[in-house]
């Protein structure tokens, strides 16, 4: 045989088994669209009576529930109206019981405050008393202070007069003396001024007494003259020594003419006290600027007076004690 029927011969075949398979697969899809078909009927019977029975159920359940909420809105209804009334019954007995509570209240507040009134009578009488007590005390303790301080004012006033009155004769002897001692030694100073002249001009010189007799003079030519062997400087040194030997140091020395007069620290002192007594109190700068001195000498006065008793100080103010007693 030819390749070429040999080819053909398979065609034929390859075709009729195309058809053959072509028909079986026709009849196969013909079998399935028919079982589909059938299935899809059964399906539709079954979804048919599965609404109906969903139909149904629902139907039921909805009657069910529509029973069930009127059920419940009655039970609600009935329970609302039992709660509104226990709650006006409960709302009554609060309003019973805070009201008696209020006047338990107010009943016992009343007591407490009458009890307060009485126990604060009570106090303020105690304590009326008592601070009459004490002010009677205290007047008691004040007149018995002020009486030991006037009797210890009196004491001291009566010591300070004496003190003053033995300072002031004291003071008055010792000027006494200085003024005693003062006449000693100006008679002694004429003594010696007389036996000085009688030396340098012999007995025949008029004799000139007292603080007015001229100056006598001592120029170096008249004593030559005269004859006398005694030079100047040394009768000035006699002078001078025997002023010294008869002078005690507590006299009042008569400066030389040429220099005016000065107080001593005595005179001072008895210038400024009487300055404190007359003003009745001073400061330093006010003694400085009334009497004319220092402030050192101003200073040893005032310390002088303290120390004696004389005087005291109180706010930079020097008052005389005098002046404190008679106050």
């Amino acid at each position: 045989m030819a390749l070429k029927d040999y080819w053909q011969q398979q065609r034929q075949e390859r075709q009729q088994e195309v058809v053959q398979r072509q028909q079986s697969v026709h009849q196969t899809l013909e079998n399935i669209r028919q079982e589909r078909r059938i299935k899809a009927a059964q399906l539709q019977d079954d979804l048919s009576l599965f609404r109906e029975m969903i139909d149904s159920k629902g139907r039921t359940r909805r009657i069910n529930f529509q029973q069930f909420y009127s059920r419940l809105k009655s039970e609600t209804e009935a329970l609302l109206i039992a709660a509104k009334d226990r709650r006006q019954i409960q709302a009554k007995e609060v309003a019973e019981e805070l009201a008696a509570f209020i006047q338990a209240i107010r009943q016992e507040t009343a007591e407490l405050l009458a009890a307060n009134a009485a126990d604060q009578k009570l106090m303020a009488q105690q304590v009326e008393q008592e601070l009459a007590a004490f002010v009677e005390a205290l007047r008691s303790d004040m007149q018995s202070y002020l009486w030991e301080m006037e009797t210890v004012r009196k004491s001291r006033a009566e010591q300070l007069q004496r003190e003053l009155t033995q300072s002031r004769i004291d003071r008055e002897a010792e000027m006494k003396e200085i003024f005693q001692r003062f006449a000693d030694f100006r008679v002694e100073l004429n003594r010696f001024r007389e036996e000085l002249r009688n030396e340098v001009w012999g007995t025949d010189a008029p004799v000139a007494i007292g603080a007015d007799s001229p100056k006598l003079p001592a120029p170096e030519s008249s004593l030559k003259a005269a004859g006398s062997s005694i030079p100047v400087k040394a009768a000035s040194a006699t002078a001078t020594a025997s002023t010294t030997k008869q002078i005690p140091s507590n006299s009042v020395v008569p400066a030389k003419a040429t220099k005016p007069f000065q107080k001593d620290e005595i005179a001072y002192e008895k210038d400024v006290y009487n300055y404190i007594h007359q003003s009745q109190g001073a400061r330093l700068m006010q003694i400085e600027a009334y009497l004319g001195i220092n402030r050192f000498q101003a200073v040893d006065a005032l310390r002088s007076l303290i120390k004696k008793g004389l005087i005291t100080q109180r706010d930079r103010v020097y008052i005389a004690h005098e002046d404190l007693v008679h106050a």
